[in-house]
């Protein structure tokens, strides 16, 4: 492991003797060894795109650098609870990679959907940033609704390595969490480090992310009766199992609830539930990874679609969750995760 893999990320350090260990680093490195460039974005649902730019802008360098609307028919029909005439899709870049935002009535009011902590699901997208100016304290000024059970000013103090942890709700309802690092490794005022999927079934989902990403988690854990690691998700009496995948720019952290226990989810996720609703892996070629994601049993959800200059192709985890992969057909490069900025 080099030097620059030993950073602090999500729940992630979890008590590791004191020592941090590497999950999403925030390197922003894309273009490692597997099948692809890296974790192009995480895609939310949101119920007004102008809101939530103006929310998050107020915390974190949160700036729409392509905007465009689609007919709702480009979407299989298997994706969604109802058709839609429109859509429309903004795309967020952020120093490590980007955020996908989709507004499948805009317009129209919609509603909170605060999804549980204990899942199931794509739960939270992790914020880091410096503690000698946390994103937290801007969120929350902006009006972020707090979860956590602070025991220091900036966040929970798991094990006095110097990093201080934090979930919240935004407007809609969406879960952010905030690393607050006293020794960071990037010089913006924050950046995204992984994104989380609350499971039924942390081995089994293991398995499975080894199939789709052609790599293995680089850490697992498991840990109960942890009274700082209750006071992040706000709960009592926890008792947990995680892992974590490297892909490059960012992470994957999966983690399943025993108790409380994660439930199963009925159905697949749909697209157009408020919330996180997939995340996007970046490809050189699209049929290839086709190919190679029928060879490994992994079920793909209709056709591919075209989406603002780029080729997707949407497929579903064994719990229901939607993932996509794409390929950049005339999109800007800055667009790609190939294009962003080196570690400042």
């Amino acid at each position: 492991m080099t030097k620059l893999r030993f950073k602090i990320v999500g729940l992630a350090t979890l008590l590791c003797a004191g020592a941090a260990q590497a999950q999403g680093s925030g390197d922003g490195k894309a273009g490692l060894d597997g099948p692809h460039l890296g974790l192009h974005h995480t895609a939310m649902t949101v119920s007004d795109i102008d809101a939530t730019i103006a929310f998050y802008s107020k915390a974190v360098p949160y700036k729409a650098v392509r905007r465009f609307k689609v007919n709702g028919s480009v979407f299989p029909a298997a994706l969604l609870s109802r058709p839609y005439k429109q859509v429309e899709i903004a795309i967020i870049a952020m120093p490590t990679g980007f955020i996908q935002l989709m507004d499948f009535a805009p317009g129209k009011a919609g509603v909170a959907n605060p999804r549980p902590v204990i899942g199931p699901g794509y739960t939270h997208i992790c914020f880091q940033s410096a503690s000698k100016d946390p994103a937290i304290f801007r969120f929350m000024a902006a009006g972020l609704s707090i979860i956590s059970r602070f025991d220091a000013k900036d966040g929970v103090d798991l094990g006095g390595y110097g990093v201080r942890y934090s979930y919240g709700r935004d407007p809609d309802g969406i879960m952010i969490e905030n690393e607050s690092l006293d020794a960071p490794k990037r010089r913006e005022a924050a950046w995204i480090t992984h994104i989380a999927n609350v499971v039924h079934d942390r081995d089994k989902m293991l398995e499975f992310y080894t199939r789709l990403l052609g790599r293995k988690a680089h850490r697992t854990t498991e840990q109960e009766n942890n009274s700082k690691l209750d006071a992040v998700g706000g709960l009592y009496n926890s008792k947990i199992k995680g892992g974590w995948f490297t892909v490059g720019n960012m992470d994957i952290e999966v983690w399943e609830f025993a108790r409380p226990k994660t439930p199963l989810r009925s159905g697949r996720q749909k697209l157009d539930e408020i919330g996180y609703n997939s995340f996007g892996l970046e490809v050189t070629d699209l049929k290839a990874e086709k190919r190679r994601l029928k060879a490994q049993k992994i079920p793909l959800v209709g056709g591919t679609v075209s989406l603002g200059g780029w080729r997707v192709q949407y497929g579903v985890d064994p719990e229901g969750n939607l993932f996509s992969v794409q390929e950049n057909l005339s999109s800007n490069q800055s667009l790609s995760v190939m294009g962003l900025p080196k570690n400042s």
